[in-house]
Parts: structure tokens; sequence; C-alpha cells
């Protein structure tokens, strides 16, 4: 399949290198910036473009590829906007992952101190400064690009904004995972790396606990208060599971017969998981903070994360509402990896001018 950018785009017209912090192989297998770069990596392959998966550990050959695309920015890509000015550099592109309800006045004061003050370095600043160096910077919702533009203080002219996106789910039989795991029929489900803070899972165990209805978390957890809470939590609330980690087939299990999908974190850039329960036909039930609006529309359930009672309403009304499958619609149709390419593809001409 090639995609239609411009007309259509022989195999390998462009050669993009994909960079990732190195620090994300020590995240686990459900980090969500290296899957959003992986899945817009094989959508761009099957648009007709070459992408190359840079790693660190094997010397490169910079003539290989015609741009950069770089993710996350800040301190453990400190000074690839220096490549820009040497040799035979590709150019770059910046998709920045801020994940901060830092008011933007700080984030531009920040930014401003890390790069005028000499052997003073903010993360701000670097962001701004990689920011600068690049020939565009790609946001994943409206909301992060009112934070470079008015948190780093970057032109707009060269902000860009481009929706992840979601696979369609493909055909599942549930009923053996359900059997193996001993799970109701219906539930509320939660998966993330769930013992971070910005994930909020205590706060969402808080709320649905008195409530009865079945919530299963499913994902990463390290040892910690965190945990430890969350586990008193299940012996005090039946309705209450932790699962850990599972895999990719078991999660798509888990996606098709749940009810509700709950992300109330503090901070979510998308909000990936929500979006593949929701291409199942889940209700989803999301924070209000960050860029989940552009993604979940009308649809969605948005909650102040910092409210208990909040979220435990919101969960209720979903858990009684009919399915509509108006948001599985909205999804399947208007977010997708595809169209997701598409728009990278038109920023890497923009900076190439190819067009």
């Amino acid at each position: 399949m090639v995609c239609g950018i411009g007309g259509e785009l022989p195999e390998g017209v462009m050669k993009i290198g994909f960079l990732l912090p190195a620090k994300l192989s020590l995240d686990g297998a459900g980090n969500g910036v290296r899957a959003q770069a992986l899945a817009q990596a094989a959508a761009l392959e099957q648009c007709g473009v070459s992408v190359a998966l840079l790693n660190p550990w094997v010397t490169w050959d910079q003539q290989s590829v015609d741009l950069v695309h770089f993710y996350s920015g800040g301190m453990p890509m400190f000074g690839i906007e220096r490549r820009r000015g040497a040799q035979g550099s590709p150019k770059l592109l910046f998709s920045p992952i801020i994940d901060s309800n830092e008011p933007n006045y700080r984030y531009r004061l920040a930014a401003g101190l890390g790069t005028v003050l000499p052997k003073l370095f903010t993360i701000p600043g670097e962001l701004r400064r990689q920011a600068m160096g690049a020939g565009l910077v790609v946001c994943r919702s409206e909301h992060e690009k009112g934070r470079v533009i008015h948190g780093l203080g970057i032109d707009p002219g060269k902000v860009r904004v481009v929706l992840n996106g979601v696979n369609p789910p493909g055909s599942v039989d549930a009923a053996p995972v359900l059997a193996r795991l001993n799970l109701p029929a219906e539930f509320a489900l939660h998966v993330s790396s769930y013992t971070q803070p910005r994930k909020n899972v205590v706060r969402l165990a808080e709320a649905i606990g008195p409530t009865g209805i079945p919530l299963v978390i499913a994902g990463t957890a390290a040892p910690g208060v965190i945990l430890e809470r969350l586990k008193g939590l299940a012996q005090r609330y039946s309705n209450i599971r932790l699962l850990g980690f599972m895999e990719s087939s078991d999660l798509a299990a888990l996606y098709s017969v749940c009810k509700v999908f709950c992300l109330p974190s503090l901070h979510e850039g998308t909000g990936l998981v929500a979006l593949d329960a929701a291409a199942y036909g889940a209700e989803v039930v999301i924070t209000r903070n960050g860029g989940p609006p552009d993604y979940f529309g009308r649809w969605g359930r948005y909650v102040d994360p910092y409210d208990v009672d909040t979220i435990r309403r919101a969960v209720v009304e979903a858990w009684k509402a009919p399915r509509t499958g108006e948001l599985r619609r909205h999804v399947l149709e208007t977010l997708t990896w595809e169209k997701s390419a598409q728009q990278l593809i038109a920023a890497y001409e923009e900076i190439l001018n190819i067009r």
C-alpha cells in the first residue's frame, strides 16, 4: 500500500532515521513513547517511506538517512541540535514528549534561564534548544503545541500537530483468557505502568473499590509504597484485581470485553491504551489534563484526576450507560496510524523541500 501524499511515493524516496533516548530500554515493554514511535515507523513503511531505527551501539552513516526524527528530547537528547550544523548531517524533526501540568509561565522562565545562563541547564531549556534546532516540531495534541509555543517560546510557524492513532482490532476469543484469569464477563479496566505516580492508580482504586464494580488493573509494577497501597486496597475490596504484566494477546482479550476503560492520570499526552480499548468498543473515562480531548472528543468522560468523587461518578455513569459504539466509530474512522503517517510525511516533505 502507498499513501497518497502529494502523489505516490516510490519505495525509499525518503529515508528517515528514528531516534529514541537510550534510557527507554530500561522502561519495560509498555513504554508509550516507544509504542508511538514503532507504530508510526510501521505505518510509514506501509506508505513507502524507508525508516531506520537508529541504534546508539552501532555507528551509522549520516548519508544513509535524509532526516532524523527524534523523540522525547530534554537531557537524554542533550546536544542533538548541534548536529544540524555538521557537514553532511541530516535535517532534524522533533517530537517532544511533555507530560506536565506546570503553568506555561514557569516553563518559559525555566527555558529562558536554561538557554541564556552558562552552566545552568534546565529541562525546558534543553527542549527549547532542541526545538529551535529542528526543522519542525511535531506535537501529539493542541495542548502540547500550546506548551511548546507559550511555554518554550517557539515560533508557531514551525509547530505542527500530528495525532497518534490506533490499529483496527482483530477478532479475539476472550473466553479462554477470562477463564484462565478467573475474571467476570464485564469489568472496568486499567492498563499502564501502574505504580508510576503520574498514572494515579491509587485514587482510581479508592474511587472504584466502594462501588462494587469489578476493576482489573494490568501492566507493569515496581516495588514500593504505591504497589503496597494497591495491594492493601485489593485486600480491602474484593472487586479489585491486580494482574501484573499481560502479553499483547491477553491484553487484546481484556480490551475486547471490558465495559469501561479508566485512565485518570495526572497528565496524558494521548492515552494510547485507552485508544486501543475504545477501538474494541469500551467506554473511556480519562483525565482532562493534556491531550485526551483531541482524541476522545465529546465521547470521552473527562475527570479531574485529583478528585476521587469525580472519578467515581464518571466510572459509574459509564458503567450504567448503554453501549452506543459512537466512540469506537470515531476512533476507527479518524484516528488511524495511516493518517498519522500521512501527516508525518507532509512534515518531512516540508523540511526536505520536496514539494
